[in-house]
């Protein structure tokens, strides 16, 4: 395990890039091995393994979940865009829902792209865990390796994320600390922050067969090039986005839902 202490903060310039993509150009290094990325003030930014997925894992979670179906209409800063309304309802008049516009929507649905969420989204099941909870149930056992190996590698901060959600279990995926499992589909995102409970480490893993699509973690100019197998854990609250990627790509990311701790009995 590689311990890398991050000696450089690009946060003014990287607060430039929110709803952009990221490129080469804000990259300053990248990862190529087992890696802990340490921030100045000591605090663990993100941790990279890789090779630790079997196969076999790989080959199920990808049969199942790639045939999610929702669009990123709520993901603005991810997608790039601005908040507009929706679209224009039947009588002409702009439609009171803002998000996405809907023109944005159908070049992303146009280019393949998919996203949907399992588990709890904050205090009840999602529409799509409630009408195909098989999807959630035949990937428990990824849920379970992913769980082990935050609890195995960062305990510290496992146990107190344990202790943030210990009176919503729940609303938890089985017995991880995580909320909910989020999936998207050949979407390069552009630089943003995932707004998920604050204190929390998010855990991000790529299914399919695609090249590039390193995740930049934009403040540090850190890119990690997380394949198939290989599991990011880090905090989301950290600007990050994207590269561009070529093939078929699926990334799916644990995380806990901002106001999950509002949901305890």
């Amino acid at each position: 395990m590689k311990m890398i202490w991050l000696k450089h903060d690009y946060l003014e310039a990287a607060l430039k890039l929110k709803g952009k993509p990221p490129d080469s150009s804000n990259v300053r290094r990248t990862l190529h091995g087992d890696s802990m990325l340490i921030s100045p003030d000591g605090k663990i930014v993100a941790l990279y393994l890789r090779n630790v997925i079997p196969v076999r894992f790989q080959k199920r979670a990808y049969r199942v979940l790639r045939h999610v179906s929702d669009l990123p209409a709520n993901r603005v800063p991810a997608v790039g865009t601005i908040s507009l309304p929706r679209g224009r309802r039947k009588d002409g008049t702009w439609s009171p829902r803002w998000g996405v516009n809907e023109k944005v929507v159908r070049v992303l649905k146009r280019q393949g792209v998919r996203t949907s969420i399992f588990g709890y989204l904050p205090c009840y099941e999602t529409r799509l865990t409630k009408r195909h909870p098989e999807m959630l149930f035949r990937n428990k056992a990824l849920i379970k390796l992913i769980d082990s190996l935050y609890k195995q590698h960062l305990p510290t901060i496992y146990e107190r994320q344990l202790a943030i959600v210990e009176n919503v279990r729940h609303c938890l995926l089985g017995n991880s600390p995580f909320s909910s499992l989020y999936v998207t589909k050949n979407w390069q995102t552009s630089c943003h922050c995932d707004g998920n409970l604050k204190g929390t480490m998010t855990a991000i893993t790529t299914l399919g067969e695609f090249t590039d699509g390193a995740l930049v973690l934009v403040r540090w100019g850190i890119a990690i090039p997380y394949q198939p197998g290989d599991v990011l854990f880090f905090d989301a609250e950290q600007l990050h986005g994207n590269l561009s990627f070529k093939g078929k790509r699926l990334s799916v990311t644990l995380y806990c839902a901002r106001k999950i701790t509002d949901c305890a009995k």
